[in-house]
This record gives C-alpha cells, structure tokens and sequence, in this order.
C-alpha cells in the first residue's frame, strides 16, 4: 500500500499533541517533571486544581463562619441595650441586659464575658453622674451600652491572622 500524503491539518494536531506545552510557556519547567508521554497530564492538572478549590473553599468556609459570628455578636449587643432602652428601671437593671444578649446569642452556659452600663453625660461636660444636672441646666442623657466579646477559632492557619480569632461589638442607646 502506497504512502498517502497527510494534509496540514492532520499534521499540525499531531504536533499539538506531541508538544502540549508550547502553549503554555511557563509551565516548560514542569515538562521536565512529567514522563515523556503526555497521557497523565490531564490527572496531574486536575490534582493540582482541586487543591486549589479546595483550598479556596475552605477559606471562604472560614471567613463566612467568622463572618456569621461577628453578626451574632452584634445581634446580642442590641438586643441587650434595646432591654436597657426601656425605661429608667432597665436602663439601671444591668444583670437584665446582659440576660437579654445571652438569650439573644443563644449563651446558655455563660461562656461570653458580656458586660453592660448604664452612664448619663452632658454635650459640654462629657459623663457625669446620672444624678447630676448639666451646666447649661438641662438633664443629663441617659445611655446603656452593652459589650459582647467572643473568639472564633478559623479551621486553616492563615499567614497573618491569629486563630483564635477576637471578635467583639458593642451596641450603645439612649435611654432619654
């Protein structure tokens, strides 16, 4: 049987797949790595792609958990100083605020350090006693502030960031 030519086209995919990394220059340093048949590219690629997706994963993971926490503890300091908004009797009931947060963030064995004030203060002389009248007169403003404190702990060490992870708020109202 004769030799048939072989057009260009039939030509130039041979060559593509002979040389799978023309296209890609900076991998020519792994070519070396890999055995001389290309038949296990694609299984080596793909290893190399699902640790990075994982990886990125996990992440997202962790700063969506850090992320869902900071929420938390922000919902619990207002709901405590919201209880302390009520009137003059909650805004001194201290023990009621920061039952209020715990009930909030759903802390049932007390493990947050959750504080809350009650302090008044007047626009020239800063806080004051709440007992006490302003210089111009006027009654002193009454605030309640409450503060939730809490740590996550991140599943991946990140460079940089510390696990656990500090996360804190703190909701100040005014009461009058």
């Amino acid at each position: 049987m004769p030799h048939q030519p072989t057009s260009m086209t039939t030509r130039r995919a041979r060559t593509a797949r002979r040389r799978p990394f023309r296209r890609f220059p900076g991998l020519a340093g792994v070519r070396k790595l890999l055995p001389r048949g290309a038949s296990g590219n694609v299984t080596i690629e793909f290893g190399f792609l699902i640790l990075i997706l994982v990886s990125l994963a996990i992440g997202a993971f962790d700063f969506g958990r850090l992320g869902y926490r900071k929420i938390a503890i922000t919902s619990a300091a207002r709901a405590g100083a919201q209880y302390g908004t009520q009137d003059l009797v909650t805004a001194a009931d201290t023990a009621g605020m920061i039952q209020a947060a715990r009930n909030d963030i759903e802390d049932t064995g007390n493990a947050l350090g959750i504080t809350a004030r009650r302090y008044c203060d007047c626009p020239s002389q800063g806080e004051v006693a709440c007992t006490v009248t302003c210089t111009d007169g006027s009654f002193s403003l009454m605030y309640v502030e409450v503060t939730v404190p809490d740590q996550v702990d991140l599943l991946f060490p990140y460079p940089g960031i510390t696990s656990p992870r500090a996360v804190a708020s703190t909701s100040t109202m005014r009461v009058r």
